[in-house]
């Protein structure tokens, strides 16, 4: 359901019935009354649902705006009728019907401004005219772009019985077409009689129909064609449920189409069927034998056929059933679920984000070569606006693990969509949707870390420990020419280049490690170039920092001052963050730092391990950072810059205090049990 009211202005000359529409529809029976205007009346859909549900077919006597129609077969004719009576499950909880008169103006331009859909009335062949030259024109000027459905009223004298000739019919074909094609507003056209209770139920339906299902958006009359924004919407259905993307939907595939969009399947003698009939408008030279399926042009050609029989109601069956709105977008309830997420918690893929990536990387993959090319990457992407504006900002596929030719390997797959999920959680949920995630709410494919909290001892605040999160941050602050970029790109690649880049933009990579015991985690790197001092400054950067690696080169007796200098400027931001000291290129000649205190000495007076020394040309050692890294972002106590570590306890000693007073224990009992037992005697 897409609103829970819906506004109905009824407005036409004096005379031509609309209160006696209105009272004829709720109490189906003309009321004489001595208002001239009724005030505005609400009623239930409960109220009107079940009168819709009769409506096996549109009433006889009604116009709707289509091309010149087609004879289907009876197969299609059921398959399209399968998504008419749908339209109750769209219908709002409340319409409400609104009185007008056309002599206060005021009124009723402020009740036209409100409407959701205009229901214009006439009676006879001057109010007829008045449609063209008046009321059209005057909707129009006031700006205004709601579908109307013409009513005329008053047809008890060419009705017999509640039914119409053949004559009337052809008649109200040729009043009402010349509307039709002028007036693109106009959805449809109907004859009624308040008196007589004739059609009212099913003007008040088209008048639902065309706010729930309008013909406008999806089909162009003049052209006799689907418009583009519906052929663009329908490919992209098609897309999706081209599960094997072989181009076609077999017979398993379009049975959960039609499952999805009228909670039933299709038979297997329906489908060829349909598949036969539409073989035959497409290639009638060409046996349907040869042909696999219902390809793309088919099924645009099937929903073709549906707006041209005015049966639009099963297009748009088929369109909410992937959640597009009347403008032909995506709503945004689907897109962007809302997820209340608490400022000290992360988001994470859960095992069913997972699962939908990793099976939607191996669908992609034609070759089987374990990668992603660019094709195949594009192809993957073509039901969504196009690869993440996030993962352009992050210089994707730098950012991930690629094989020997580039191409985007599983493990880089899914360590981008981690990356992606913790920095934007929204452009995960969004793009869940554009490709797919069929697990009800895209919700379901992300889980919610515990709150990060602080604590205090010995008068320092520290992060507390966490254990149900998978995915780090790292910040590597560093003078220039240090090796932090070396340092990034021997995570990613186990390799690195001797020529020297600076870094101007902030650089990230994102890649999974394996922890001590086999667990496996992310660890996201981030270079932050010359924005170091901004994102440090920047409160809410800086919170989504785990962890930050100091690096120095030992072989450069300048490069630990600057993280001296560094912290000195910033230590109000960087002490409650855990920290990690590393010197870098310890393959070179160690050097004395022209520092007034040495590393060694200045971890020790910060609590903190001595700096790690690494090489990116030792592999070993590297991915011992690593891990240490991922055990600080785990354990901050253990790693804040300032906290005085824990007295360990003899776990030995405190075993046997343990022994010793459960002998006391046991002692005392058995004495106290002596000692009643011999004051009983």
């Amino acid at each position: 359901m897409f609103q829970d009211t819906l506004r109905v202005v009824v407005c036409g000359d004096e005379s031509v019935g609309k209160s006696s529409l209105i009272t004829s529809l709720i109490k189906e029976t003309i009321i004489d009354t001595q208002q001239t205007v009724l005030p505005p009346i609400t009623i239930s859909r409960y109220d009107y649902v079940e009168s819709f549900e009769e409506l096996e077919n549109p009433p006889p006597t009604t116009t709707k705006r289509r091309h010149k129609p087609k004879k289907s077969s009876d197969l299609l004719s059921r398959f399209q009728e399968s998504g008419t009576t749908d339209i109750s499950k769209y219908i709002p909880n409340f319409t409400t019907i609104v009185d007008t008169s056309s002599s206060d103006m005021a009124n009723l331009q402020k009740e036209l401004k409100r409407a959701d859909v205009i229901w214009l009335v006439y009676s006879d062949h001057y109010t007829y005219e008045r449609i063209s030259l008046h009321w059209v024109p005057m909707f129009r000027s006031m700006g205004l772009n709601l579908p109307i459905i013409v009513c005329a009223n008053k047809s008890d004298s060419t009705t017999t019985n509640g039914t119409s000739s053949k004559s009337t019919m052809n008649q109200n074909s040729d009043e009402f077409i010349p509307l039709i094609n002028e007036f693109k507003e106009i959805e449809a056209c109907i004859r009624c009689s308040s008196k007589n209770n004739y059609n009212v139920v099913e003007a008040f339906y088209l008048c639902q129909r065309a706010v729930t299902h309008p013909i406008s958006p999806v089909f162009d009359a003049k052209e006799g064609n689907l418009k583009p924004a519906a052929i663009a919407a329908l490919k992209r259905i098609f897309f999706l449920s081209d599960t094997d993307q072989d181009g076609y939907l077999n017979f398993n595939e379009l049975s959960k189409l039609h499952e999805k969009c009228f909670e039933e399947p299709v038979t297997e003698m329906e489908y060829e069927d349909i598949v036969n009939h539409l073989n035959r408008k497409i290639l009638p030279d060409q046996l349907s034998s040869n042909i696999d399926g219902i390809s793309e042009d088919g099924f645009i050609l099937l929903n073709r056929m549906y707006a041209e029989e005015g049966r639009h109601e099963t297009i748009w069956c088929i369109l909410r059933a992937f959640n597009y709105t009347n403008s032909l977008s995506l709503s945004d309830k689907f897109l962007f679920p809302s997820l209340e997420v608490n400022p000290h918690s992360s988001v994470e893929l859960s095992p069913s984000g997972y699962r939908f990536f990793v099976d939607l990387f191996i669908k992609f993959d034609k070759d089987n070569d374990g990668g992603l090319n660019e094709d195949e990457l594009n192809n993957l992407f073509r039901p969504t606006p196009g690869i993440p504006k996030l993962w352009v900002e992050t210089q994707f596929p730098a950012s991930i693990v690629c094989n020997e030719e580039g191409y985007v390997t599983l493990q880089g797959w899914l360590a981008q969509w981690n990356l992606t999920t913790f920095l934007s959680y929204k452009t995960t949920l969004e793009y869940l949707g554009y490709l797919g995630f069929d697990e009800g709410s895209s919700i379901k494919a992300l889980k919610i870390t515990k709150p990060r909290k602080k604590r205090q001892r010995q008068g320092k605040f520290y992060r507390n420990s966490v254990n149900d999160r998978n995915v780090f941050n790292c910040f590597i602050l560093g003078a220039p020419k240090s090796g932090k970029s070396s340092l990034l790109e021997s995570f990613l690649h186990d390799s690195y280049s001797e020529i020297y880049s600076p870094t101007i933009r902030p650089r990230l990579v994102v890649k999974d490690i394996e922890l001590r015991g086999g667990k496996q985690c992310y660890l996201i790197l981030e270079e932050l170039g010359e924005l170091e001092s901004a994102i440090i400054e920047n409160k809410t950067r800086l919170d989504q920092c785990d962890v930050i690696c100091y690096a120095y080169d030992s072989s450069d007796p300048d490069s630990f001052q600057y993280l001296v200098d560094l912290r000195e400027q910033h230590s109000h931001q960087l002490d409650e963050i855990p920290s990690v000291f590393v010197a870098l290129k310890a393959d070179l000649d160690k050097q004395q730092q022209r520092s007034d205190v040495q590393p060694e000495n200045y971890t020790r007076d910060l609590y903190l391990s001595s700096p790690v020394h690494i090489s990116s040309a030792w592999t070993a050692s590297l991915h011992e950072l690593f891990i240490q890294l991922v055990d600080a972002a785990k354990n901050p106590s253990s790693a804040t810059p300032g906290l005085e570590k824990e007295p360990e306890v003899d776990q030995e000693k405190v075993k046997n205090m343990i022994m010793t007073g459960g002998a006391i224990a046991v002692m005392a009992l058995v004495s106290v049990w002596m000692l009643n037992s011999m004051r009983r005697r």
